[in-house]
């Protein structure tokens, strides 16, 4: 489960998981960059502070790290505290780097990514979807 929040005035979003995460999870955030009607990218945070159950395999990393990212040229961060999930973003990072894209960048608080987008995090918005 997942929850979205928008910076309008720095094109980022704030993709927050609680609970578990699996790859329903993902294909709805794909369902979800599909249906929208701008052309408009975003910088994308990952935030997996609150994950508590992991339900991705290493099978679907490699096959997702595989795929183009969908803001190209767009900055992606995972914020990932958690031992487990941190080996699973690192293989995606390194997928996505042999792929000869631009790998996401990975950091263990939402403080780190907030700063290196250098947005508060009061500057988003709930999104509607």
């Amino acid at each position: 489960m997942f929850d979205i929040e928008i910076c309008e005035a720095r094109s980022i979003s704030l993709v927050s998981f609680q609970g578990e995460v699996s790859p329903a999870d993902f294909a709805e955030l794909d369902r979800l960059a599909r249906s929208r009607s701008s052309d408009v990218g975003f910088h994308v945070i990952y935030d997996m502070t609150r994950v508590q159950v992991n339900n991705l395999l290493t099978d679907f990393v490699a096959a997702r790290g595989q795929l183009p990212q969908t803001f190209k040229d767009f900055e992606r961060i995972y914020v990932v505290p958690q031992d487990d999930l941190k080996l699973l973003v690192r293989l995606y990072i390194a997928y996505q780097q042999a792929q000869g894209w631009r790998p996401p960048i990975l950091v263990d608080t939402i403080d780190e990514a907030l700063q290196h987008l250098a947005v508060a995090r009061t500057d988003f918005r709930r999104a509607t979807l």
